[in-house]
């Protein structure tokens, strides 16, 4: 796990989800990158415009941007890279275009913040399985199992396993136990650190996801 992590930082990154306005971070991003609009393009006026876009974005956007550990130009989700999306993509379809480039921005932002309310939607239907288990422990462990499942799934499908995926699986399973109001305790944590064995580019086989996740699962409950 990320040292991003902790207790409660699942609920601040899904409060701060529906915040999110696009219109007003374009007009801001386009106050931000008017200096381009005019004169040539170079690399120490470019490294200037990203400086600000990245301060921007940290100020203007919600935990779900910053404690998400997924923020524009990760290495895993979103598809924008800050050396070859900013003003510098591969030809054929280069363009110094502002506003062309603003909205690849958005684009990847968006594809972000739709995995979140993705991962949202296992949560909630996991919690749901959690409270019809009431006091059974072992329909609650079933069902706390089926979300950790679930979020790594979802988290490979998304991430098309890319190199470092398994961190953000990571994260993303210990956001569902939080989201699941079930204490994140050490015998937990020890069990989210080592039951799983993950690589790059490869999700792993389903039994041993399954056997990973309900070892975690029975220790959580």
């Amino acid at each position: 796990m990320s040292s991003d992590a902790s207790a409660f930082t699942w609920r601040r990154i899904r409060d701060s989800l529906d915040a999110y306005s696009p219109q007003s971070l374009a007009s801001r991003l386009r106050e931000a990158l008017a200096p381009l609009r005019t004169g040539s393009i170079h690399t120490s006026r470019l490294k200037q415009a990203k400086n600000a876009v990245q301060d921007l974005l940290q100020a203007e956007l919600g935990p779900w941007y910053i404690e998400s550990g997924l923020p524009l130009g990760n290495e895993v989700l979103g598809g924008y890279c800050w050396c070859h999306s900013f003003f510098n993509q591969n030809p054929p379809h280069r363009t110094l275009d502002v506003d062309e480039n603003i909205q690849l921005m958005l684009e990847a932002l968006e594809r972000i913040r739709s995995f979140l309310y993705a991962l949202d939607g296992v949560y909630q239907a996991s919690r749901r399985q959690l409270e019809l288990a009431a006091d059974d422990k072992a329909l609650r462990a079933k069902a706390l199992a089926e979300g950790l499942v679930r979020t790594v799934d979802l988290t490979a499908e998304t991430t098309s396993c890319e190199e470092t995926w398994y961190q953000v699986a990571q994260d993303a399973m210990t956001w569902c136990i939080e989201a699941m109001e079930l204490p994140l305790s050490e015998a937990t944590q020890e069990q989210l650190d080592t039951a799983f064995v993950f690589t790059s580019w490869i999700a792993p086989p389903p039994e041993a996801l399954r056997e990973a996740a309900a070892r975690v699962a029975e220790v959580a409950v």
